[in-house]
C-alpha cells in the first residue's frame, strides 16, 4: 500500500488523533454515504452511533461525543473550528436537532445517539465503531462500522482495511533495508527518495506547499500554546505551564549549556500538548498522543541551527515521514493497539531521521 508523506502529517484538532480525528472522519463518510443515497435519506429519521472498546471506554475524556457530531454534520479535521465542534455539541444537545451538510435536519439527543459501549469490543481493532440509520419506527435501515486505527486514518469495517492505494511509486520501499538500497543506489537522501514517490499524488510544488503548511500549523500551534494560561479541560484542574515556562526562558541569557537548549525543546513539545489537550488545532504527527515531538525538534532546527530555512523544514518532514511510513507499515503507530510508548517511541524515531537529514547525515 502506498502511503504519502502528507498521509502522515495531517491537520486537525486535539486531544486524540485516534478518538477525536478519527471518529469525525468516519461519522462524515457515513454521512457522506448516506447523502449519496436519498431514497434511504429521507426514510432515516434518526442516526445512532455506537464508540466500542477503548473509544467507548475513554472516548468521552477525548472528546469522541462532539467530534461524531460535527463529522455527521460535514465538518473535516483539517479545516473545521475546534470551539465549533464544541459550541456545536452544546447546540445539538439544547436543539435535539442534527443538521447533515445537505441540510436535512434529524431528531438528535446526544446522550441518547452517541453511545460509548466501553464493554463491547469489535473484532478488528480496538477502536470501532457502529453507525447506523433508523427509520421513524426505530428500525435500522443502514448500518456500517468503522475502525479508527491511529494518526487519524480509518478502516471501514466492510473490507477491514485501509482503502488500499495501489498506485506505483517511482521508488517503492516497505522496508528500511529497501530504503537504504533505493538511496545508495540513486546515491540521494532519504527527503529526495521520498520527494520523487510523492510525485504519485501531486506535483513537487504541491507536496512542497503541503508540507509548508503542516509545518506553518505546527508553528502557530506552539505560537498559541505560548500564550494561552489558563486550565486545561476536563476533571484534574491541570494548569498550563508552557506560557510561564517561556516567560521565564526569555529572561535567561543565550548559553552554551546543552541544558539549556533541551530545556526550550521541552517548552516547545510542552506548548503543543496543552494545546492538543485544550481541544486546539494541532498537526497528527503521527498521532496526536505524540504530537508534540516532531515540532519540537523541527523547532529546535529553526531557532538553534546556523542556516536553517524553509527548505530544510520540508526536508526534514520527508524524511521523518519515510520512518513514520515504516512503521505504520510493518507495526502499529496506534496507542490503543501498542500503548503510548509505541506513539511516543514512533515520533520521537521520525523526528531523529528529520534531524539527521538536516544535519548533513547520511541515509545510513
Amino acid at each position: 500500500m502506498a502511503l504519502s508523506a502528507l498521509d502522515l502529517f495531517r491537520i486537525g484538532i486535539g486531544p486524540s488523533s485516534s478518538h477525536t480525528v478519527g471518529p469525525m472522519r468516519a461519522a462524515k463518510r457515513f454521512a457522506d454515504r448516506l447523502i449519496a443515497a436519498p431514497d434511504l435519506l429521507s426514510a432515516t429519521c434518526r442516526l445512532r452511533i455506537e464508540l466500542c472498546g477503548s473509544l467507548g471506554a475513554t472516548g468521552r475524556g477525548h472528546g469522541s461525543g462532539p467530534a461524531v457530531l460535527a463529522g455527521l454534520e460535514g465538518a473535516d479535521p483539517e479545516t473545521v473550528d475546534p470551539d465549533h465542534v464544541v459550541q456545536r455539541a452544546r447546540d445539538i444537545e439544547q436543539q435535539r436537532r442534527l443538521r447533515l451538510v445537505n441540510g436535512r435536519e434529524l431528531a438528535c439527543t446526544p446522550r441518547d445517539d452517541v453511545l460509548f459501549r466501553r464493554r463491547r469490543s469489535l473484532p478488528r481493532h480496538p477502536n470501532g465503531m457502529i453507525c447506523t440509520a433508523l427509520d421513524a419506527d426505530g428500525e435500522p435501515l443502514l448500518e456500517a462500522v468503522y475502525y479508527s486505527v491511529g494518526g487519524g486514518f480509518v478502516i471501514d469495517g466492510d473490507s477491514g482495511a485501509l482503502v488500499e492505494d495501489t498506485r506505483p511509486l517511482e521508488h517503492p520501499f516497505t522496508s528500511a533495508v529497501a530504503l537504504l538500497d533505493w538511496c545508495e543506489r540513486e546515491d540521494c537522501r532519504i527527503s529526495d527518495l521520498m520527494l520523487r514517490n510523492e510525485r504519485a499524488w501531486r506535483s513537487e510544488d504541491e507536496t512542497r506547499d503541503g508540507l509548508l503548511a503542516v509545518w506553518a500549523a505546527m508553528q502557530a500551534c506552539v505560537a498559541r500554546g505560548f500564550e494561552r494560561d489558563g486550565v486545561l479541560p476536563g476533571g484534574l484542574q491541570v494548569k498550563r505551564r508552557a506560557p510561564a515556562l517561556v516567560r521565564r526562558l526569555r529572561q535567561e541569557p543565550l548559553s552554551a549549556d546543552p541544558l539549556w537548549v533541551m530545556d526550550w525543546i521541552g517548552v516547545y513539545a510542552l506548548a503543543v500538548n496543552e494545546e492538543n489537550a485544550a481541544g486546539g488545532r494541532v498537526v497528527t504527527a503521527p498521532t496526536n498522543g505524540a504530537a508534540g515531538i516532531v515540532p519540537a525538534v523541527l523547532h529546535y532546527y529553526r531557532d538553534f541551527v546556523p542556516g536553517a530555512s524553509d527548505e530544510g523544514a520540508i526536508r526534514f518532514l520527508l524524511a521523518a515521514a519515510a520512518i513514520g511510513i515504516l512503521i505504520k507499515l510493518n507495526a502499529s503507530i496506534s496507542g490503543a493497539e501498542v500503548g503510548c510508548q509505541g506513539e511516543v517511541g514512533s515520533a520521537c524515531a521520525m523526528a531523529a531521521a528529520g534531524l539527521t537529514e538536516v544535519l548533513g547525515g547520511s541515509p545510513r
